[in-house]
């Protein structure tokens, strides 16, 4: 699953987050070189305006120097991705906690400072989540069913969870979950 942040649905980025993060790495290649941030953008084929924006807003965050450079890489970035979206899936499909201590979850880690932390920022990576949980099991039931031989079985209702997004049956012959 591929998570992207968007602050406004209809408003176009030229850049994800990740072509800055690897923009910026290779600009501070560049850089280290003795180039000129002029002679670095013709290079990078950026604007020179987004990159000074760029660097600004990652001067003016409140964390470590090394924090910040972390979370601007790639390796970073795929990081903070790959966490933002086992904090959706441990805290609202296994947990039953909700989006709002997602949230308060990002804003006391202080990692509200690389992603957005809003309800509706969260909600969309949230509907992202469960549409690939929904659709893992679409994938795996149709490659369970070919593997599996058909079997009638009698199947009891014992508990919802997440408000119907998780139903769990009971065989009452031999009480194993279904």
């Amino acid at each position: 699953m591929h998570y992207q942040a968007q602050g406004n649905e209809g408003r176009h980025q030229r850049w994800d987050r990740i072509e800055r993060a690897a923009l910026g790495a290779q600009y501070s290649d560049l850089h280290a070189q003795g180039l000129s941030q002029r002679q670095a953008v013709k290079m990078l084929d950026v604007p020179r305006r987004t990159l000074q924006a760029w660097r600004a807003y990652h001067e003016r965050l409140d964390a470590s120097p090394v924090v910040v450079a972390f979370f601007r890489s790639v390796a970073g970035l795929a990081f903070l991705h790959r966490l933002v979206v086992a904090l959706h899936l441990v805290y609202t499909a296994v947990g039953a906690c909700g989006m709002r201590l997602v949230c308060l979850c990002l804003r006391i880690t202080g990692l509200d400072r690389f992603v957005g932390a809003s309800y509706g920022t969260q909600h969309q990576v949230n509907r992202q989540v469960e549409e690939a949980i929904v659709a893992y099991r679409q994938e795996g039931s149709a490659r369970l069913a070919r593997e599996m031989p058909a079997k009638d079985i009698t199947m009891a209702q014992d508990e919802t969870f997440t408000g119907g997004l998780c139903l769990v049956g009971r065989d009452p012959v031999s009480n194993d979950s279904v």
